[in-house]
């Protein structure tokens, strides 16, 4: 009965502590003040108390500790006869375990309260082991102002964890609790050194250690100042912390050496952006395989910027264009080597338009990626299907999606969507692990259990080994031009990125260990003319793949063979071969990709027999053949010999035949037909003007252009006219020298 009505907590002490964040080692992170403004460590079940500082606890505070039932009676009687001849309290005969009652529910020093703590101390002794009351005292006693328990008293002091003390050093932490505000290292360190001396003097009487170690354990020094706690990951540290508020012990994946890299790149690089008004830099760097992240710095420096850049949606730019890419190849839209289209596209009243304001006409698959041209990926994506695309990219990883398909439109792969980097981070790994997606991971003693990461097979594993190669030759910043020269080569498929208005640059690049994405900019989304991908973010991004760790096992993505077939191609369009096709190829196509259209450009044509001009049965004369020609729509034909490049051409069909031609020469590339267009104002309030585009087969053919049946002017070789219609609907008509004919119909409306 006597021993129910005997108060003791249970847990013996309140749960206040501070929150510690700790990386994939167990090494701090960051650590958090309790609700008490105190640095307190939780216990921890599976830190093991250091000998030395055992040693130096039980000779100084206790030496029966593990033979006594909670009170010493022969200390207790000791102390009673001291202190009844010295007429007061000289002596207290306290235990370790009754200071660990004291330390639960501090007390007045009172006779009484003095044998509430003996009975508690008995009754703890009946329900915790010695070495848990020994840890519970170690863990909560004071070691002078707000620090609390032996780890924090140790990091605080020595910045060591506590298997790392020294003798003297673990003296000095044994002495301190016993008076902690008159013997402060910051104020009294005199006689915390004398105290401390005299408990090593009685360690080296018990033959703690030889005479070498008690002399230079007498010759340290007391620490004199306690040191703010190392902080590092600090956006991640707090997003955990307010994620898992019930957990004071925070096991992360990260890697503290790699996370000091990271943060001293983005430091050194920070200093010479900011030259340049760009204020901002975020980076996240994850195992590809595991997905774990290793290393993670909202900004380049927390103090100045709280804002967690991995976590903030920002314009993707570029960044999402490899996605589709990868998946047109298992649509059978495309392969590498296939041409695709680089022309002015227009669609309703969008029309994108590449950086450098050029149009090439025709290009491959790969190079449109490698050089991220805007056009073809948008005309690509109209091809593949918007919502096709966009579920994709949810289900692949992109969290920050908030409007509709539709909402986004075709502008959504050239940055007319949002993401995060740790979501961009997603994406790329999971295209770097044959096309299998899943989350990344960031608590190892938490996240494995409590959310299960089953992987999503998205995209082939044949179209993502096939878009990585591409990757691999975007041309890389600075020196990183020449790697290929270098004997250290280190292969790397990125990808940048920059938004419109240069608000935001971004690189993302991966390799078989690890991935990695950079971005830079302002939070506030104030542009920038020096920001850009890739002389922006580019080089960070290859500092730290420089940093990284390298396994010469596989520097490179293994081809998976098995994901593969090869199929023939025609080597001048990369289309699949058609019946014209003379110069052939075999490549590397995704196993079950859908059939590769044949190639479209190879022509056969019928032709008179000096190959001037095209016939037919109702006008071929005095002999003819039939050749084959690589030939191209006449829009593209426009931009390929603009640029420079010499292509075949069709003769004409001949004048006199009187059939008409198959297929007309002439076309109208913008408005299309039927469009409705809106005409803004100028400042002065006059509307701006339609500028009209079409394009012929034949170089240095006449067109002449009417509107609504007057007669407008005639164009060669550029065909292009600005017009200024009024409102309502109008007929564009355009007729070469030969007759061909080409027509549109469009309405105008305006503010």
């Amino acid at each position: 009965m006597f021993y129910l009505v005997i108060p003791l907590p249970s847990p013996l002490f309140k749960n206040d502590y501070s929150t510690a964040v700790l990386d994939k080692d167990g090494k701090i992170l960051r650590l958090f003040l309790n609700h008490d403004e105190q640095w307190c460590f939780p216990p921890d079940s599976t830190a093991v108390i250091p000998e030395k500082l055992k040693q130096a606890v039980l000779v100084f505070e206790d030496k029966y500790f593990y033979y006594h039932p909670g009170i010493n009676p022969v200390s207790v009687l000791r102390a009673a006869l001291q202190n009844m001849r010295a007429g007061g309290v000289v002596s207290g005969a306290s235990t370790i375990t009754m200071q660990t009652a004291r330390l639960m529910a501090p007390k007045s020093r009172t006779i009484w309260h003095k044998i509430l703590e003996m009975l508690q101390a008995i009754k703890i002794e009946l329900r915790y082991s010695k070495d848990e009351i020994l840890s519970n005292y170690l863990n909560h006693a004071p070691y002078g102002g707000n620090i609390i328990g032996y780890r924090a008293a140790s990091l605080r002091y020595y910045r060591k964890q506590p298997r790392e003390l020294t003798w003297a050093e673990a003296a000095t932490l044994a002495v301190l609790p016993n008076a902690p505000a008159l013997i402060s290292p910051h104020q009294n360190p005199d006689r915390l050194k004398q105290k401390r001396d005299r408990l090593l003097k009685r360690m080296h009487k018990a033959a703690l250690f030889n005479d070498q170690t008690f002399t230079l354990a007498l010759a340290e020094d007391v620490p004199r100042l306690s040191y703010a706690p190392d902080t590092h990951a600090a956006h991640l540290a707090r997003r955990l912390k307010t994620q898992f508020p019930q957990n004071f012990i925070l096991h992360s994946t990260i890697d503290l050496a790699l996370q000091q890299m990271l943060e001293e790149i983005l430091r050194r690089h920070k200093t010479e952006l900011n030259a340049l008004g760009i204020q901002n830099l975020s980076a996240i760097v994850t195992e590809t395989q595991s997905g774990a992240v290793r290393a993670y710095a909202g900004s380049a420096d927390f103090v100045q910027s709280q804002v967690d850049g991995i976590q903030a949606p920002r314009s993707t730019g570029s960044v999402l264009k490899p996605f589709l890419y990868a998946l047109s190849m298992d649509e059978g839209l495309l392969l590498p080597q296939t041409l695709i289209k680089d022309i002015p596209s227009y669609f309703g009243p969008f029309s994108p338009f590449n950086a450098d304001q050029a149009y090439r006409g025709i290009i491959t698959a790969k190079q449109a990626l490698i050089q991220s041209l805007n056009v073809p990926a948008v005309r690509l994506l109209n091809t593949f299907g918007l919502e096709v695309f966009y579920y994709f990219l949810k289900q692949a990883g992109l969290s920050t999606l908030f409007r509709s398909a539709e909402g986004y439109g075709l502008p959504l792969i050239i940055g007319g969507a949002e993401a995060t980097p740790w979501d961009i981070a997603t994406l790329y790994r999971g295209l770097a692990r044959g096309g299998r997606f899943s989350s990344l991971s960031i608590l190892s003693n938490l996240q494995k259990t409590a959310h299960p990461n089953p992987d999503k097979q998205l995209i082939s594993p044949g179209a993502a080994w096939l878009t990585l190669n591409s990757l691999n030759e975007v041309k890389r910043p600075g020196a990183e031009y020449y790697w290929r020269q270098y004997s250290g080569q280190r292969p790397l498929a990125w990808k940048t990125g920059t938004s419109y208005g240069q608000r935001d640059a971004w690189a993302a690049g991966v390799n078989p260990q690890w991935t990695i994405v950079v971005w830079a900019g302002n939070f506030n989304g104030e542009g920038n003319a020096s920001l850009s991908g890739a002389q922006t973010a580019g080089p960070v991004l290859f500092d730290i793949f420089k940093r990284l760790p390298i396994n010469n096992e596989q520097l490179w993505f293994l081809k998976p063979d098995s994901a593969l077939k090869k199929t023939t191609l025609c080597r001048q369009s990369g289309f699949a071969a058609g019946p014209f096709c003379r110069n052939i190829e075999e490549a590397d196509a995704p196993l079950n990709m859908k059939p590769l259209a044949l190639c479209p450009f190879h022509q056969q044509l019928t032709v008179s027999a000096d190959e001037k001009e095209q016939v037919c049965s109702l006008c071929w004369k005095d002999g003819h053949k039939k050749i084959v020609r690589l030939l191209f729509p006449p829009e593209v034909e426009q931009f390929l010999r603009q640029n420079g490049n010499k292509t075949e051409s069709a003769p004409p069909h001949r004048r006199s035949c009187p059939a008409p031609p198959v297929e007309n020469p002439l076309t109208i590339i913008y408005p299309g037909k039927p469009a409705s267009l809106f005409l803004p104002r100028d400042f002065g309030g006059s509307l701006q003007k339609l500028n009209c585009r079409a394009a012929h087969q034949q170089p240095g053919e006449t067109v002449y252009w009417y509107l609504d049946g007057h007669y407008l002017g005639s164009t060669k070789e550029r065909h292009q006219k600005a017009l200024q219609p009024g409102c309502g609907w109008h007929n564009l008509l355009l007729i070469d020298q030969d007759g061909h004919k080409a027509r549109t119909r469009f309405y105008i409306t305006q503010q």
